[in-house]
């Protein structure tokens, strides 16, 4: 089967619970499984190599093996790649590292990459791509980390591999335009913008959670 390399513009889909944490940690970070299996069941081919560079709690990887796809992904949090490699069978395919070091983890070339990179505030110093190291904080430097670490993802994808990326703007005073603003970074680190997809919550859409984005790339 091969890819279906059309993105629409809006879509609405029922939102599924985050479920695969430990009941223990925090996870409000982890978006939505309905979101890499919307993907995976209408743009992905059959056999296809499924990279995730911000693995988290493996919300990617896990529904990549459900559908019958080969999972990949690094994550840097030690628990979370722990938690993540120990529930899946590909656990061999999980790395610990930053995602800036992609190129030196011997992975093979991908055929998509379906991702949700952790999100900063306009207002936060500190800087989730750096674990909070003072000497990088500000969203300028996230940004900047950003572009670095997408240019760096950029050989290990294969030439036209799509690039989805989960993203929400965050609201608040002040408001965080980050949709506009991690699709400027990436775009700076040489990939080609497809379109920007408006992703509405159907059934089961938490009250104050109605929608999402997803910002398409190619490679």
């Amino acid at each position: 089967m091969s890819a279906n390399t059309h993105f629409p513009a809006l879509i609405k889909i029922d939102y599924e619970q985050p479920e695969n944490a430990p009941k223990q940690d925090d996870n409000a970070d982890q978006f939505s499984p309905a979101f890499p299996r919307y993907f995976l069941n209408n743009h992905a081919k059959k056999g296809a190599k499924i990279f995730d560079p911000f693995l988290g709690f493996g919300t990617t990887a896990f529904i990549a093996e459900e559908l019958g796809f080969t999972p990949f992904g690094i994550e840097a949090d030690e628990l979370r790649y722990q938690w993540a490699a120990g529930q899946l069978e590909h656990w061999q395919n999980i790395r610990c590292a930053d995602a800036f070091d992609a190129p030196d983890l011997a992975l093979p070339k991908m055929d998509m990459l379906i991702t949700s990179p952790p999100f900063m505030k306009i207002s936060q110093s500190w800087n989730p791509l750096y674990a909070g190291d003072p000497q990088y904080k500000g969203y300028e430097a996230y940004l900047l980390r950003l572009t670095e670490i997408f240019m760096r993802l950029k050989p290990i994808l294969k030439r036209g591999a799509p690039l989805i990326i989960h993203c929400d703007n965050i609201e608040g005073k002040p408001f965080t335009p980050l949709k506009r603003d991690m699709s400027y970074a990436i775009s700076k680190a040489g990939f080609k913008a497809i379109t920007e997809m408006n992703i509405i919550w159907g059934k089961n859409a938490p009250q104050n959670y109605p929608q999402t984005y997803a910002l398409i790339f190619k490679n």
